[in-house]
Order: structure tokens, then C-alpha cells, then sequence
């Protein structure tokens, strides 16, 4: 009876220590998403608002602000994203070099794109 106690306690400290390295799976598995707000700023779900460095894009009105808008989206939805903080800035949220698959993001908008 003590034995079958004792393996009993074991089990579950055991089960207690486990339970902390799910939750971590689970945060580290939650996907980052990504809402754009014109074409050179979004927000990510992990970050907040985030500037692309590099890269401004026609304002609200403008001729092209609908197609930059449309090709950072495209551009986000691509490839594995990596955020790179450079700065934080107090209108934008903060200002970061931000790589889709390995390339830098605002080299491979600027051409596509008529800055303002």
C-alpha cells in the first residue's frame, strides 16, 4: 500500500512539472498574423504596430495607395516572416528591418511601388 502510494505522489509531481513545458508548446506554435494599414505599416499580433524601415508608401487618397497596401499584404501572407526592431517610435509603434524568407522586405517593395 505505501509503494503503490508513494508511485502515485511520483506520477503526479511528475504531471505537475509537465504542464508549464505544454503551455510554452502551445505559445510557441500560435501562428503570428499580420493586418496592414497602408503600405508601408501593419500591425502583428505579437509586436503591435510595426514600420517597415525603408520603404514609405503613397498616402490614403493617393493614385497607388490601394496597390502599395495590397503588395505588403501579398508580401506578409508569402513567406516565413522575421520582425527585426531597429527603433521605437512614438506615432508608429516601432520602426523594423522586417525579412520575408531571408530577403529584406523593403528592397523588394520599393521597386513596385511609387514613393510619394
Amino acid at each position: 500500500m505505501q509503494i503503490t502510494l508513494f508511485a502515485l505522489m511520483i506520477i503526479l509531481i511528475f504531471l505537475f512539472l509537465l504542464i508549464p513545458a505544454f503551455r510554452l508548446r502551445s505559445r510557441l506554435i500560435e501562428k503570428e498574423t499580420f493586418v496592414v494599414i497602408d503600405g508601408s505599416r501593419f500591425r502583428s499580433s505579437r509586436r503591435g504596430k510595426v514600420k517597415v524601415d525603408g520603404l514609405e508608401s503613397p498616402g490614403e487618397g493617393e493614385p497607388e495607395y490601394e496597390e502599395a497596401k495590397r503588395l505588403l499584404s501579398d508580401m506578409l501572407k508569402s513567406k516565413p516572416i522575421a520582425i527585426i526592431p531597429l527603433r521605437k517610435d512614438r506615432k508608429e509603434g516601432i520602426v523594423a528591418r522586417v525579412l520575408v524568407g531571408g530577403e529584406d522586405l523593403a528592397e523588394k517593395i520599393k521597386g513596385r511601388i511609387k514613393a510619394p
